[in-house]
């Protein structure tokens, strides 16, 4: 550790309470959503989403994590991520330390690493 008073404190291990119910309030608002245009406005077949949901909830908890999780799209755009988020449960879209979204994660974006 550096005892150094001019070097910057470490970056905290998550984010503050307001930036974590910030977050819950637009994932939440994003995901119910995108669900809506999914389910609403398209005819929407996932294959899969047991076993995504089985690993989502083993990542629940971002201490215990010992690897990573990709999820890949067949073209860029920074949409995909909460289109994806549609077809999960509510439940999962006011969790936002399992869901990311490749346009401003906070533990990639806005760090000083």
């Amino acid at each position: 550790m550096d005892n150094d008073p001019n070097s910057p404190p470490p970056p905290p291990q998550q984010p503050s309470l307001p930036w974590r119910i910030g977050a819950a309030m637009v994932t939440g608002f994003v995901g119910s959503t995108s669900r809506l245009f999914m389910f609403g406005a398209n005819r929407t077949e996932v294959h899969g989403l047991d076993k995504f949901l089985e690993t989502l909830d083993r990542r629940k908890d971002p201490e215990s994590r010992e690897r990573g999780l990709i999820t890949v799209s067949n073209h860029t755009c920074v949409i995909d991520d909460p289109l994806i988020w549609g077809v999960l449960p509510f439940k999962y879209h006011i969790s936002p330390n399992n869901l990311r979204w490749g346009l401003a994660a906070h533990d990639i974006c806005f760090t000083n690493k």
